[in-house]
């Protein structure tokens, strides 16, 4: 490094803010690296891979070049180096002068070496070495460990979260795969299914089965719709904006009092707590309230808690519910991938997801209850005007656009089956939002002339009577996936 480091609490204040860039794992490491090698004064410092198993060892960042001590990219077997001690140890081995310490040490071609072990989800991952050609004057101190070591954990966070990412990729495009399958096949044939049965049901009084159909077929089409926002979120580039989670926060638990009657919600938050976030985040935030209104029992209760700790913004929702069972907790802590099997799993993995993707943590305790805590960081953000916090009016453009519309929104099947509808539909046509899916538009319009009074449906507008009130309304077809979309005002 090229400034000289006066003291112990310069260097970590340094370490931590190199670690807080917004920079590829490789850059940070070896910036951490260089730094450690400064402030302990030696000629090199190192991160290795290994596998004892193998007898493997290699450098994967370096300080140093191509015909420096380590390079990045140096292979040797693991049994012949300082590190298979240090593994062995499990602590910190600080050789400053190993030609004359009484180390049974024999290895490699360094006169001073200091190790830390490297462990990455509970194994072992490698070493954070600092090495010197010539032995040190003075032993390290224990400041120069412990600085050592807050690089090795630091490092080892970092590497989590790579793996992490990692799996985040692999089942993003699992997502994007169930968002396509459940989205343009799987629900356009529970419409007909539920069609069908409702049919029925009206042409046979107590039928339960058919009831039972209608039920299941709406859940189903309930955890397509899951998948589609989460699809959404996930293949829509968004910057960050800065986001107030207080009054997110408050939106949230309004619409969860207009759900849930029985749920009762307590907030303590500040006036304000302002994250750069991405509008997936209030999605989250409201997968965890609902979970509690749906599974936590008769009358559950809830109680929200909105903290700053340090540049971080923690959000805590705990519930005196039964406690998550070990396989939704296990979605919000690993993203496990057999958990999209059902609609509650999918619906906690976004939750996994958009605290992955804003580089956060996610933290559960089911000791009594569930207690989610979400942590997401403070830094900089891309808006232009950083002073106003937005407000996101929903999880993603699609559906901003689609429910705030000020006319009637219908998405129809190709033949004809509606899809979805937004509310200001459900006022011009009459018709509760939960009654449309699965219904034909024609039964749902009655009177109508142009395109919705014909057999087929085809581009083109007309007007709709209904109880003495004319409606005009558009419609486009193979709008998407051959699905219809129908404009009323």
């Amino acid at each position: 490094m090229s400034q000289a480091i006066r003291s112990a609490d310069e260097a970590r204040h340094r370490l931590y803010e190199i670690m807080k860039r917004d920079a590829p794992f490789e850059d940070k490491a070896k910036d951490a690296l260089e730094l450690g090698k400064s402030y302990l004064d030696v000629d090199s410092g190192f991160l290795t891979r290994i596998d004892a198993e193998t007898d493997h060892w290699e450098t994967v960042v370096s300080t140093d070049d191509a015909d420096g001590l380590a390079p990045a990219g140096m292979k040797a077997n693991l049994s012949g180096t300082y590190c298979r001690h240090t593994l062995e140890r499990g602590s910190p081995l600080a050789l400053h002068d190993i030609p004359n310490q009484q180390t049974g040490v024999e290895a490699d071609k360094f006169d001073c070496y200091h190790g830390t072990t490297l462990t990455v989800n509970d194994e072992a991952y490698g070493t954070v070495c600092f090495v010197a050609a010539d032995a040190r004057n003075d032993p390290f101190s224990d400041a120069e460990t412990m600085f050592a070591e807050l690089v090795s954990r630091l490092l080892e966070h970092e590497l989590e979260h790579e793996h992490q990412r990692e799996q985040l990729a692999r089942q993003t495009s699992l997502v994007n795969v169930l968002d396509r399958v459940l989205r343009h096949n799987i629900r356009n044939e529970l419409t007909v299914i539920r069609a069908n049965a409702r049919l029925h049901a009206e042409q046979h009084d107590d039928c339960t089965e058919c009831e039972r159909i209608v039920e299941s077929a709406d859940e189903l089409i309930g955890m397509s719709e899951t998948a589609r926002q989460l699809g959404k979120s996930i293949n829509t580039e968004y910057d960050r904006r800065p986001t107030d989670l207080v009054a997110v926060v408050g939106d949230i638990v309004e619409q969860a009092g207009e759900n849930y009657p029985d749920l009762s919600v307590t907030v303590d938050a500040p006036d304000r707590l302002v994250v750069p976030a991405y509008p997936s985040v209030e999605t989250a935030l409201w997968e965890l309230v609902e979970n509690v209104g749906e599974y936590a029992g008769e009358s559950p209760t809830a109680e929200i808690t909105l903290r700053e700790r340090g540049e971080s913004a923690v959000i805590t929702i705990a519930d005196d519910g039964p406690g998550l069972p070990d396989a939704e907790r296990d979605v919000l802590q690993t993203g496990t991938e057999t958990q999209l099997v059902h609609g509650s799993g999918l619906g906690l993995w976004s939750v996994y997801w958009v605290a992955m993707s804003h580089r956060g943590d996610l933290d559960i305790e089911t000791d009594g209850g569930t207690r989610v805590t979400l942590t997401l960081p403070q830094g900089e953000s891309s808006d232009d005007d950083p002073d106003e916090p937005q407000v996101p009016r929903a999880g993603d453009r699609y559906e901003t656009i689609f429910d705030a519309a000020p006319v009637g929104l219908v998405m129809l099947a190709a033949d004809g089956q509606i899809l979805e509808a937004n509310d200001r539909a459900e006022t011009l046509l009459d018709c509760p939002v939960e009654e449309f899916a699965g219904r034909p538009i024609t039964a749902v319009v009655g009177s109508a002339t142009g395109p919705l009074g014909r057999r087929q449906l085809s581009d083109g507008n007309g007007r709709i009577e209904r109880d003495g009130t004319a409606l005009e309304y558009v419609l486009r077809t193979g709008v998407g996936s051959g699905q219809h979309l129908l404009v009323v005002q």
